[in-house]
């Protein structure tokens, strides 16, 4: 049953916990600066628990609800997707004061429509943290329209994937501002992505055994976990990456953090001055017009296929989280895999094989052996009659 706590802190201010259980069963809580808060939710809980599906919650705007959600949200993501979500919300203005069950397919369709003709991208996302929304909406007991899950977004060019040659990504590090050449070829020889490399440290590194673990991204001058479970990896080393970050140890200036590749303040490296100030003009004096920091990742996967890689070291290495994810991407990498299946397929079915050499010879006038399965002396050149052994009832 729902309920109250009282507790105090240790400045001895009170504080009020509302206790109860979730739809799953689950213990659940909320703390309130006022009691009369307290009470008033803990009996929301008790009349939704006894209307159970009949239940309907007071009726709220999307803006009077996107509020709370975004505190609920913000305890379930990392801090760049919490930002991101906040970028993207001002695209849905136009739905702020709309109540949560008057929100119909046709003006989210038509309003993504719109958005979608001068940014496709931010439409994208617009309609997804709108879906979002209404789906938490909908478990909370609000009423919404469905018809708003089965709206489409608008069809949108994916950014084309860019691949350099080793002497290319050599000749772009080449007009990379020192160090960060290094920088621009660690990410051509180990797949990390831009966050990864700006928060990678000392701690992080083993050049006794090749390795680097990844465990950090950075974001906005901190340390942030990495995304994903399967993020969170082991990175082997190629000689010429072990290289490379040896050159980039001994170039970086010192730093408390022990960061391998520091700003110029020896804190970590800012994402738009990196690629305002650094990124970009080294693109332009290499004639890379468009190419992208992530493109050297791909550039990594190309680089690893070419060399040989198995698809499942590489997923491993990239920190994917599923073999689909690295096969969506880059299958069309593996030009010779199917022709080595067909190759053998040949080798096993060509003439010269052992197990059609070794098998017995016989030419047309020869007579199969006679088989105990026909005793009237026929030669056994005759079909079986199957219903001469069939058992009597």
């Amino acid at each position: 049953m729902a309920h109250v706590e009282t507790y105090r802190l240790r400045d001895g201010s009170k504080r009020y916990r509302a206790r109860w259980e979730g739809p799953d069963g689950r213990g659940r809580s909320r703390t309130f600066l006022l009691k009369k808060d307290a009470d008033r939710f803990v009996l929301e809980q008790q009349r939704r628990v006894s209307l159970g599906a009949l239940y309907q919650a007071p009726p709220e705007t999307l803006g009077e609800f996107a509020a709370g959600w975004l505190d609920r949200y913000a305890l379930r993501v990392r801090p760049s997707t919490l930002a991101r979500v906040r970028q993207v919300l001002p695209h849905l203005d136009v739905f702020v004061r709309v109540a949560l069950d008057e929100i119909h397919p046709a003006a989210v369709e038509d309003h993504v429509a719109a958005l979608a003709r001068r940014a496709p991208r931010q439409a994208e996302l617009a309609l997804r943290v709108l879906k979002q929304l209404l789906a938490n909406a909908k478990e909370r007991g609000h009423l919404v329209d469905e018809g708003v899950f089965r709206v489409k977004a608008p069809r949108r060019d994916q950014p084309e994937m860019r691949f350099l040659g080793w002497d290319e990504v050599e000749e772009l590090a080449a007009n990379t501002v020192a160090p960060y050449g290094n920088l621009v070829q660690l990410a051509a020889l180990t797949g990390l992505r831009q966050g990864e490399l700006f928060a990678l440290r000392d701690r992080d590194i083993d050049l006794d055994s090749m390795t680097i673990q990844v465990e950090h991204g950075a974001y906005q001058g901190e340390f942030v976990p990495v995304k994903t479970r399967a993020s969170r990896r082991r990175v082997d080393l190629s000689s010429t990456a072990a290289h490379v970050l040896r050159r980039q140890l001994l170039a970086r200036k010192p730093n408390e953090r022990g960061l391998v590749f520091p700003s110029a303040r020896g804190e970590i490296l800012n994402d738009d001055n990196f690629r305002h100030r650094v990124f970009r003009p080294a693109v332009r004096r290499t004639k890379l017009a468009g190419f992208r920091f992530h493109d050297l990742r791909h550039t990594y996967a190309a680089l690893m296929i070419a060399a040989g890689a198995h698809p499942k070291y590489l997923q491993a290495q990239m920190g994917h989280s599923s073999i689909r994810v690295t096969l969506d991407l880059y299958g069309h990498l593996f030009p010779d895999a199917n022709r080595g299946v067909l190759d053998a397929l040949d080798a096993l079915t060509a003439p010269s094989t052992p197990h059609r050499a070794n098998a017995p010879k016989i030419t047309p006038k020869e007579k199969v052996p006679v088989s105990r399965d026909f005793k009237d002396g026929s030669d056994g050149t005759r079909t079986r009659d199957l219903r001469r052994d069939r058992p009597a009832f």
